[in-house]
């Protein structure tokens, strides 16, 4: 029983030392079923907050590339509180169905609206060739993008449960519920706020929403912060609390005693009460184009990304301990930085290969080639999605239809392994029929 109980425990360890290799490329990890986790491009200007303990975020892997073209966007997470740099990311799923060229051009740039929506969601956003962003949802099974509206990205939205905020069209509006696709039915439109101008940042703190507009002085153009309440309808005018002169605002935060924001000049903080002149610099790094406040924590977070390198940056806003969640420095010199290989979402196992559940192998145009999808089975033991009738457990007494696993004719059970006549016959081409009794007839007759 000892020998054995060495043996296993032996074996648990060499797979976790094989599962957590250590990579500076690709190639060193086991493609197509996992990449090396050193190398995140992040979408920087719009980062999400889950409700797991873990920072969301778009990105492409910098040695995932073909023809001068980057490879196909990921969403990815990291813990959001670590102790430790650097911590690890994991990849939650690809994005299959970008193009990358042409008129029909389209690329993953980032989370709409910080929190997840209700269904657990993120509102991704994508740019378009000379059309406005469009913003939708992927779903996990397909991987593929469902557009629920268009709008500029220099306007902001914020998600708060099943209401969105955003500005649009020189308006500040609340929508409820979030719009999922394009044909959605919205309950509740209210218009907060008329004459807004290029509302650049948006944030909602307790009852209140907190906004940025553009403002034109003779020949200066400067940002002015606002506020204002979340649940009124055609708003007195917000209360103004502050301006700046810096041509643009990246991104703003709040919590209930500071505003935070990102401008070209660094990351800063400024008293709710609006008085600049106790305005504190809590990083002199350009590159701020995300950031988000946790209010269920003291974190503050922000996504960086330049030329050859990408970062994921926690402030703690008691002590402003700075911890790093994620830091790549950049092709240039990639063996500075070194990763591990993660698996594509769901697969598992030393060299990620394995599947508890089907695969299917999906068209990444991007790269031009096929890569593999994991489905896990659902927790009765059933498929949750399949492309063939082979993939399905119990085939031929189930057949895949519309990528769900369903039972042939009289057939029932989480696998269709039930006939209740116990009288089932055959075509000539190998396909059962149970036939149910009916009044003392069956449904063959």
């Amino acid at each position: 029983m000892t020998k054995l109980l060495f043996t296993l425990l032996l074996l648990i360890y060499f797979f976790n030392i094989n599962y957590s290799k250590e990579c500076s490329k690709n190639y060193e990890c086991n493609l197509p079923y996992s990449y090396c986790g050193n190398g995140w491009l992040i979408d920087a200007r719009s980062i999400g907050l889950g409700r797991d303990g873990r920072i969301y975020f778009t990105a492409r892997n910098q040695f995932d590339n073909s023809n001068n073209q980057l490879g196909p966007s990921f969403l990815v997470s990291v813990i959001k509180d670590s102790t430790n740099g650097n911590p690890g990311t994991s990849i939650v799923y690809k994005i299959i169905d970008e193009q990358p060229n042409g008129p029909v051009f389209n690329r993953v740039n980032g989370i709409g609206g910080i929190n997840q929506l209700s269904n657990g969601k993120f509102l991704i956003i994508k740019d378009m060739y000379r059309y406005l962003p469009l913003y939708g949802t992927i779903e996990k099974t397909t991987q593929k993008f469902t557009t629920a509206f268009k709008q500029n990205f220099e306007n902001s939205i914020y998600i708060d449960g099943d209401t969105m905020y955003r500005c649009i069209d020189n308006r500040l509006e609340s929508v409820t519920p979030v719009s999922l696709s394009l044909d959605s039915t919205i309950s509740s439109t209210k218009i907060l706020y008329n004459n807004t101008n290029y509302c650049n940042g948006l944030v909602k703190v307790g009852s209140n929403l907190i906004f940025t507009q553009r403002i034109q002085i003779g020949d200066q153009s400067i940002i002015g912060f606002y506020i204002t309440v979340a649940n009124c309808n055609n708003c007195s005018t917000p209360s103004p609390m502050f301006s700046v002169t810096d041509p643009a605002v990246y991104s703003i935060a709040a919590d209930k005693d500071y505003f935070f924001y990102s401008t070209r000049n660094g990351l800063f903080r400024v008293p709710m009460n609006g008085d600049i002149s106790k305005r504190i610099k809590l990083s002199d790094n350009p590159n701020i184009k995300g950031i988000l406040r946790d209010q269920t924590s003291s974190g503050l977070y922000y996504a960086s990304s330049f030329v050859n390198g990408s970062s994921i940056v926690r402030i703690d806003t008691i002590d402003y301990r700075i911890t790093t969640l994620y830091d790549y420095v950049g092709a240039s010199n990639p063996l500075t930085e070194k990763g591990t290989c993660q698996c594509l979402s769901a697969f598992t196992g030393n060299d990620c290969n394995n599947c508890n559940g089907t695969i299917n192998w999906e068209f990444d145009p991007i790269a031009n080639n096929n890569y593999p999808v994991c489905h896990p089975f659902l927790p009765d033991g059933s498929v949750s999605y399949c492309s063939q009738d082979w993939q399905c457990t119990n085939n031929p007494y189930n057949y895949c239809f519309d990528n769900s696993c369903v039972c042939r004719k009289g057939f029932g059970g989480n696998i269709c392994q039930y006939c209740s006549s116990n009288n089932v016959t055959w075509s000539s081409d190998g396909i059962p029929t149970c036939n149910l009794y009916y009044h003392g007839y069956t449904t063959s007759n």
